[in-house]
């Protein structure tokens, strides 16, 4: 490290608190490059030339820093953070990625604005870019933080807990207060509060899941249906939607029609036995819905639904009949296609089908969660997802490209596989406390104070926020903290 450069010690002046502290704040906000911006501002206005004004402004900083310490760097490091902040997130938006890149980076930018000389310029910079990076590090490491997937599932809708807020993110400090909440929805009087903030955040996740199943048509649920009543309104919206749609389409073209899924049958791998039995199927599921030359909507609609179902139980029997399941399903795309070609209304046609095959799933965990009317965990989802997947494998559930998959995913991640409890144990309590009142004593304090730290307001938990505030701080002020030591001199000399 280079020799410090010999300071001379400027005379104490008294000096105006609003300008010291202007200038302070200015510092912090420019990262100690103020006094320049300030010096040649006044130089281009004739107020004397730049070195002059440059002298002179650090002069008075100092002299301000000597009287008021405490005010002097309390406002830089204070008006440091939103700069540290926001520049940080610049350089995120520029593909740099990691608290202690950005930290090295800021902690330089500041550490070279605080020296006066080109000697101390780079002498701060190296240091400020070790120190600020470090602290930037070890705040990602130690404090507690908010994860990545928690704040996706809050833009959704989804409240979390404190402890759902910090799950995964991968700091000591998010793993202890995760742990400690786990750990306490046991403990008697706590415990009920927590899990009870838990199931509603569940509900919550159910409406979630129904709201992101009806996109395709925009259906607006009301907000004060819960899970169950929200599924019958979706039904019933699409019941309606169909009786809309169906009477306008028709299939008439049939001859080029039948012959696209002849040509399908015969090129297939299927020996001439099977291809007769899907010959059977097809006259079946297809040919006898002909009427008055057409096929019409409803008739339409039936000869779908059929295909598919008959497809899916097919291709779960695998060998042959599984090719025959395979061949079912490129007939069910041709009927499909054809009500495209000869139908310009089709398009409303496929969003009234997705939503109905994105309800199914969401009917099915309903049906495995009946014990606890209806509200089903990710993980029964996760399961309906995957046996509603037709693909060869499972093949699109691997790749999470099923409907509902990715924040089913996300959820189970956060909120876990587990229904919250019932209140058994809370039940129990509350009869030991019938038959010995003195015991409310005990369990009325831990159950106000779980309340409290467990409070929504407008849907956010204060309590996330105050955990989660030291991080963006520390980071924020971790250029400032490597600006300041790096410019602490090892001797300083009087002149």
């Amino acid at each position: 490290m280079p020799a410090p450069k010999k300071k001379v010690k400027r005379q104490s002046q008294e000096l105006d608190i609003t300008t010291g502290l202007s200038r302070s704040v200015g510092q912090g906000l420019l990262f100690g490059f103020a006094d320049e911006a300030e010096a040649f501002v006044r130089s281009l206005a004739g107020d004397k030339g730049y070195e002059e004004n440059l002298e002179t402004i650090r002069s008075e900083l100092d002299a301000f820093r000597e009287q008021a310490p405490v005010a002097a760097y309390g406002s830089e490091a204070l008006a440091s953070i939103p700069s540290a902040l926001l520049g940080g997130a610049g350089l995120a938006r520029l593909g740099l990625t990691g608290a202690g890149k950005i930290g090295a980076i800021e902690g330089a930018l500041y550490g070279a604005g605080t020296g006066e000389s080109a000697e101390e310029r780079l002498t701060g910079a190296a240091l400020g870019a070790t120190l600020g990076g470090g602290v930037s590090k070890a705040a990602e490491k130690l404090l507690p933080q908010k994860s990545k997937i928690a704040k996706k599932l809050q833009e959704k809708g989804i409240p979390l807990t404190p402890g759902q807020s910090l799950r995964d993110q991968g700091s000591i400090g998010s793993s202890l207060i995760t742990a400690l909440e786990d750990l306490t929805t046991s403990y008697p009087g706590a415990g009920a509060v927590i899990q009870g903030k838990r199931l509603e955040g569940l509900i919550k996740t159910n409406q979630v899941f129904i709201n992101e199943a009806v996109q395709p048509l925009n259906i607006k649920i009301p907000k004060n249906l819960t899970p169950r009543e929200s599924f019958e309104f979706v039904q019933d919206r699409l019941d309606e939607e169909y009786a809309k749609i169906l009477p306008k389409l028709s299939i008439s073209d049939l001859g080029n029609f039948e012959n696209k899924i002849l040509n399908t049958i015969e090129d297939s791998i299927l020996d001439p036995k099977e291809q007769e039995r899907v010959l059977k199927i097809v006259n079946k599921t297809i040919l006898t819905q002909i009427k008055d030359g057409k096929i019409s909507g409803n008739l339409l609609k039936n000869a779908q639904t059929d295909l598919r179902k008959l497809s899916s139980s097919y291709k779960k029997r695998g060998g042959f009949e599984g090719d025959v399941g395979e061949v079912l399903s490129n007939i069910k795309r041709l009927l499909e296609n054809e009500i495209d070609l000869q139908n310009p209304n089709s398009d409303q046609l496929k969003k009234i089908n997705q939503v109905y095959k994105n309800m199914i799933p969401i009917n099915r965990a309903m049906e495995n969660a009946i014990v606890n009317e209806g509200i089903f965990t990710p993980a029964q989802l996760l399961r309906a997802v995957k046996k509603q997947d037709e693909t060869l494998r499972k093949r699109q559930t691997i790749a999470g490209k099923q409907p509902l998959q990715e924040t089913a995913e996300q959820a189970q991640q956060i909120l876990g596989s587990q229904f919250p409890e019932t209140g058994t144990a809370s039940r129990l309590l509350a009869q030991d406390i019938i038959i010995d009142p003195t015991k409310l004593v005990t369990l009325g304090p831990p159950a106000i104070l779980s309340e409290l730290a467990m409070a929504r307001i407008g849907g956010m938990s204060p309590t996330t926020g105050l955990l989660t505030s030291a991080d963006p701080v520390v980071r924020g002020l971790s250029p400032f903290f490597g600006s300041q030591l790096s410019q602490v001199p090892i001797n300083e000399t009087e002149e």
